[in-house]
């Protein structure tokens, strides 16, 4: 799939390996790079085959390019507020030969007037709220990372907008948010549905969450067990490595 020819890569950029059928995506050292949140959020996400996906604040692409490539939506409309991850987007895009992502420069506020009636929206939002934590002294890394642009009550809403009746939300973002999150969703019209914690070792406390919600749905939810990522000894638990892609040792 990856097609070298297709590489145009600008100062400080790198052509990076995604582990999974030979995707590749442009990042930067000088842009806010996706971390293993991104990656379980893509793995969560399910019944998109032949459906319309909205991603809000798509940064470089990472999430878009795996659910196209894993889940087979029809269509996958990226919405990315930073032109320069546009840009590196568009190319990944191309570099990887896909077809039916569209990236868009706009935003995520302005979602439904790009689209409507979606069947899925998808988000690994900014974290922390303004004020909250360290604040990155460069915008276009703190734009990533604080609700500077899109708070998660924006995020939610413009997806109660652009969402069709039994559309789908999927989320990632902080355990600690997640009263936040439950009632912005009843407050919009979605239901939480299920609730995937996740654990950084066996004898830690969960540090994210995974969310789907569904637009008009009942109150019932599923709360998962937890997904450790390693095993306390600093190893990848073999559920965290059939999520991000990792080989088993023979």
């Amino acid at each position: 799939m990856y097609n070298i020819t297709m590489v145009n890569l600008k100062p400080n950029e790198t052509a990076e390996d995604l582990q999974c059928g030979g995707l590749r995506i442009i990042q930067s050292r000088d842009e806010y790079r996706f971390t293993t949140d991104a990656v379980l959020l893509a793995n969560f996400c399910r019944d998109m085959h032949g459906k319309v996906c909205v991603e809000f604040g798509s940064g470089s692409g990472v999430v878009s390019i795996l659910l196209s490539y894993k889940k087979h939506p029809k269509r996958i409309v990226a919405l990315e507020i930073q032109p320069q991850l546009c840009d590196m987007m568009q190319r990944s895009v191309a570099m990887n030969g896909m077809q039916g992502i569209e990236v868009h420069n706009i935003d995520l506020k302005l979602a439904h007037t790009v689209v409507t009636g979606a069947d899925v929206v998808v988000c690994n939002p900014p974290y922390r709220r303004v004020g909250s934590g360290e604040r990155q002294l460069r915008e276009n890394l703190a734009l990533c990372r604080h609700e500077l642009k899109a708070t998660l009550s924006d995020i939610i809403a413009e997806a109660g907008r652009v969402l069709n009746n039994k559309g789908n939300l999927y989320l990632v973002h902080q355990a600690q948010r997640l009263c936040e999150i439950v009632t912005l969703c009843r407050d919009n019209g979605i239901a939480v549905k299920q609730i995937l914690p996740v654990c950084p070792a066996p004898n830690k406390q969960p540090n994210l969450v995974l969310v789907r919600a569904v637009k008009g749905g009942e109150q019932d939810c599923v709360l998962s067990s937890p997904l450790c990522i390693t095993d306390g000894q600093g190893n990848y638990t073999p559920q965290a490595k059939a999520w991000y892609g990792i080989a088993e040792d023979n």
